[in-house]
């Protein structure tokens, strides 16, 4: 049976040299689609509500880290709570998978703890795989094995202590204070499922960044938690997901979850990314315009619809989960990007009637596992035609990666008009070889430049 102070010991002991370069290579890519999420996610409504009331409740007022695309700093809890909202607030962030353990929690935090110590790249790339890691492990039994059903975020809850396992690596503290710090991230960790498509549903990774790091600093003062706390009857696992007693290995060399992390293309629910690809290979395969379709029937399990529930949005945040925008979206050739993701898009008279196209066909046999195994897409044209297609992997899954060309293009694509063009270059070179930066706030600044 796995034990917190197991969990706790791994992160105080692997060192960078125990990752292998493929792991930092693909550690990278996921920084430079986190950031850049965040620098485009800082413009939108929830992160400047959020912002505002940073300032107005003396969040921002020592000022150690930078705060993506504001112009002022705040302590390192809210710089990250806000960092990691801005990069949650595009629905970008990427996603592992069986476990839904999203990136958008830790990655900000990472940078902006590491803003306001002056870590090194390298530090920075440590601290990220090995808080991921000790969240993803457990999160692999505890999503399926009962917290999705119980109505949990495990990414956000058992996040926190992810990310408080961490901060305790950046910050250098010794076993037990790293201990205790991820005994007392337990208590403040959080997320329900039920919240998706709302502004909530943005900010609970804002929470775990800004709780877990919290955490850390309560430990390194010597605050104390439960040692046992994650583990046994009662304990977090099986408050959660009623796993009181877990086995999960962890990772080394080249066996790091980060691995299993899909990137997102579509800045929507990534259970709707494949289901995306299908739809735009069926309609370029086969020239087919909205006109030309009467119906897009597509088959999912009984999980989806507890996630992707809004038939008929009302804003932004609940057309992220609206599969019939999202499908209506797809077969009239948008963008698929944050513009497409938007109050007008949502009251767009051509969308709104194209949305009644679109039919779910709920399949009880094919189980109650978030991602699961397969979507179907089945269009049916006005003049009798029919085509369709079995999704199991979208462009971006870990067996088919986006490519390094790709992810800086959509860097790009998030970044411009908000950084400039000197800017955007420098903060991807500086990402592209992260472990040989000396001060991550140098990489930092430049985001505090966003406009």
């Amino acid at each position: 049976m796995r034990t917190t102070r197991q969990l706790a010991d791994y992160v105080h002991q692997t060192k960078f040299a125990d990752i292998d370069s493929s792991v930092i290579e693909r550690t990278k890519n996921l920084a430079m689609s986190s950031l850049g999420s965040a620098v485009r996610g800082a413009p939108m409504d929830v992160t400047k509500l959020m912002a505002g009331y940073v300032q107005s409740s003396g969040g921002a007022a020592n000022g150690e880290a930078t705060v993506i695309g504001f112009p002022f700093r705040a302590s390192a809890e809210w710089a990250a709570g806000l960092n990691c909202i801005a990069s949650h607030c595009t629905e970008l962030e990427d996603v592992a998978w069986p476990d839904a353990t999203y990136t958008c929690f830790l990655i900000p935090t990472v940078f902006s703890l590491g803003d306001a110590l002056g870590a090194s790249g390298k530090q920075v790339l440590e601290a990220l795989i090995l808080g991921f890691e000790v969240t993803s492990r457990p999160g692999v039994i505890t999503t399926d094995g009962g917290g999705m059903v119980r109505g949990w975020l495990t990414a956000s809850a058992m996040g926190t202590v992810g990310v408080a396992g961490a901060a305790a690596k950046l910050m250098g503290l010794d076993a037990e204070k790293t201990l205790n710090a991820m005994a007392i991230a337990a208590s403040f960790g959080a997320g329900l499922n039920r919240q998706t498509g709302s502004g909530a549903h943005v900010v609970e990774a804002g929470f775990a960044g800004r709780n877990g790091i919290t955490a850390a600093l309560l430990a390194q003062r010597g605050l104390t938690g439960n040692p046992t706390i994650l583990e046994g009857r009662s304990g977090f696992w099986d408050a959660i997901a009623g796993q009181p007693e877990m086995e999960f290995p962890l990772g080394k060399g080249a066996d790091f979850r980060v691995m299993a992390v899909g990137m997102k293309k579509f800045p929507c629910c990534y259970l709707s990314q494949r289901i995306i690809d299908g739809i735009q290979i069926l309609t370029r395969e086969n020239n087919l315009g909205p006109d030309d379709i009467e119906e897009v029937d597509v088959g999912v399990n009984r999980i989806f619809t507890q996630i992707l529930k809004y038939p008929e949005p009302k804003n932004a945040e609940e057309a992220r989960f609206s599969l019939p925008h999202i499908v209506s979206a797809a077969i009239s050739g948008e963008s698929m990007f944050v513009d497409t993701f938007t109050e007008a898009k949502v009251f767009d008279p051509v969308l709104m009637k194209r949305r009644a196209k679109v039919k779910t066909t709920v399949h009880d046999a094919w189980g109650t596992d978030q991602l699961g195994e397969k979507n179907t897409v089945s269009i049916r044209t006005k003049d009798g035609r029919s085509f369709t297609r079995e999704c199991f992997t979208a462009h971006g899954d870990p067996s088919d990666p986006l490519t390094r060309q790709e992810i800086l293009t959509r860097y790009d694509v998030c970044t411009d008009g908000l950084m400039s063009a000197a800017d955007q270059k420098t903060s991807a070179s500086m990402l592209d070889s992260l472990e040989n930066v000396a001060n991550v706030s140098e990489l930092m600044r430049l985001y505090g430049r966003a406009a």
